[in-house]
């Protein structure tokens, strides 16, 4: 049965860029511990999925850092990874973990931590079908390939039975910019789906058939869904909560139809492990209840750093994030990090340094 719709908040703003500027900027002082360091100006970019979490993240910080103003810009994971490395932000953001051409054009070492746990959900706007429709990977691949063109064709009725479908013309959309959000789908696509895995194929950026809408990150396609009836296109769980669109029920490992939640995507993220590898993916969990497009977003920063008040900043900042700031993740629709995997996520945090000594995070935010 399809379910209501429920919504825990109002929503995420859609603006392409960030910035968090300080009411008042305090001297950047010590740092290593001590109580007084204020914080100095950062600026980050990449993965439009993470924008509203960083964007909270960034403002809240700011009470505790009054220098540190971050300045993020959500420009998509592709983007992100371009800035980091011509070395133009402090920390780049991608949903999808480094490639090794991309770890190769790396000027430095660098570590890559997840963030929070966050869902691909795949969302639709279609009078007459409410939030709940059932789909699989194999249904989804054939809409987006444009085999199935109509939302009450056989396929989707026979995942759907007793529920009246429309016969409206199914209208796709995906992201037109290099993202990560597709990486995460194409690859989930390509898992259950052999006509996608053999065509389209899994990437940032993927070849779409002729005739599909392309949008630029995921306010864009957030917004086509949201104004165009017969939609559907994948977007993150918390654009697809704040523009009230439906999200589908996805066919599960073990048959189940699991829809995006903030428990189910939590109940995936227990698999993921450090340090983060090319193929790193918490998709398709086995876990009981688990969302099967479930994924996390990761932050790229270097480990040897030159400036000492913005890798006291960069520490500060993240330590943070990784702590007191995982209790804002629900609130935005997405799931904190289990325990060990952000304990794991400090570790590496620890990697940072300024001429081979370590940074180690300030007493206002361990405290």
């Amino acid at each position: 049965m399809i379910g209501e719709r429920r919504w825990k908040r109002a929503g995420v703003g859609g603006a392409i860029v960030f910035a968090l500027v300080a009411a008042a900027c305090g001297g950047s002082g010590g740092g290593g511990g001590g109580g007084s360091f204020s914080g100095v100006p950062l600026a980050g970019a990449g993965s439009t999925f993470a924008a509203p979490i960083y964007t909270q993240w960034a403002k809240d910080f700011n009470g505790i850092e009054s220098g540190a103003q971050v300045n993020y810009q959500a420009i998509g994971s592709g983007g992100g990874v371009d800035a980091f490395t011509k070395q133009t932000v402090q920390f780049g953001a991608s949903d999808a973990p480094l490639q090794p051409e991309q770890q190769s054009a790396l000027p430095g070492d660098a570590i890559e931590i997840p963030t929070v746990l966050g869902g691909v959900s795949v969302a639709y706007n279609v009078k007459g079908i409410d939030t709940g429709l059932k789909l699989d990977g194999a249904t989804i691949g054939d809409i987006f390939l444009r085999k199935i063109t109509s939302w009450n064709d056989p396929a989707i009725a026979a995942l759907n039975p007793g529920v009246s479908l429309p016969n409206t013309p199914i209208k796709p959309v995906h992201r037109s910019d290099d993202s990560g959000t597709t990486f995460v789908f194409t690859t989930w696509l390509s898992m259950g789906s052999g006509a996608w895995k053999s065509g389209p194929g899994a990437a940032t950026t993927v070849q779409w058939p002729a005739g599909e809408a392309g949008k630029d990150g995921s306010d864009g396609v957030a917004g086509y869904l949201a104004s165009t009836d017969g939609s559907v296109g994948y977007v993150s769980y918390d654009y697809a909560v704040a523009n009230h669109l439906g999200v589908a029920a996805v066919k599960a490992q073990d048959g189940s139809f699991v829809a995006p939640s903030v428990d189910s995507i939590s109940a995936a993220g227990g698999g993921l492990q450090l340090p983060i590898a090319p193929d790193t993916n918490v998709l398709n969990s086995t876990a009981p209840g688990a969302y099967p497009l479930a994924t996390t977003t990761y932050v790229m920063i270097y480990a040897n750093q030159t400036d000492k008040d913005q890798a006291q900043t960069l520490v500060d900042f993240f330590t943070w994030g990784l702590t007191k700031g995982q209790d804002s993740a629900a609130q935005l629709e997405y799931a904190p990090l289990p325990e060990q995997v952000a304990q794991a996520a400090l570790q590496e945090l620890s990697k940072i340094n300024v001429g081979g000594t370590p940074v180690t995070a300030s007493s206002s935010v361990t405290g």
